[in-house]
Parts: structure tokens; sequence; C-alpha cells
């Protein structure tokens, strides 16, 4: 019997528990605006930027630059979160 050599892989990838350990950056695009050097030297504390996206659109999720899920911002124990909403394309 001749075994298969990526049985044991996931998408033809390194197995799991390979890289189970390697840091990812996670980032949480809540929105994005455009300005001026001008307006961003005028910013100061209380000034408010508004985004491109309404509070009811979902926020992006971001692994190493590329959105991978989206989700809602949630409050846990006075904190910030993101709930998951859609993983994948």
């Amino acid at each position: 019997m001749v075994e298969n050599p990526s049985s044991d892989r996931i998408g033809g990838k390194a197995p799991a528990k390979l890289i189970d350990h390697v840091e990812v950056e996670v980032e949480v695009m809540l929105g994005e605006a455009r300005l001026t050097v001008a307006a961003l030297n005028r910013l100061a504390t209380g000034d408010v930027l508004p985004i491109d996206r309404t509070i009811a659109e979902a926020a992006d999720i971001r692994v190493n630059g590329r959105i991978i899920a989206r989700g809602e911002i949630v409050t846990v124990d006075d904190k910030f979160a993101v709930r998951v909403t859609e993983i994948g394309d």
C-alpha cells in the first residue's frame, strides 16, 4: 500500500500542528478616511474623524493585511471586541 504524502496535510500545506505556535497580526478595520496633511495637522483632542462606513456595516478582520473575515463590534467587560459574522470569501 502506497501512502498518500499529502494525507496528513491541510490543503496540501504543512500539518496544522506544525504551525499552531506561529503568531500572526490580526487587525479589525472599522473603516477608512482620506484627508490632506494639512487637515491631519489640524486634528486636536476631541475632534471627530468620519470614516467611510455606517454603524450597521461589518468591520473587516485582517490577518497579515489580508481580509479573512468580517464581524460586528461588541463590548465585553467594558472592552471592545469583534463577533465574527462571516469567514472566508
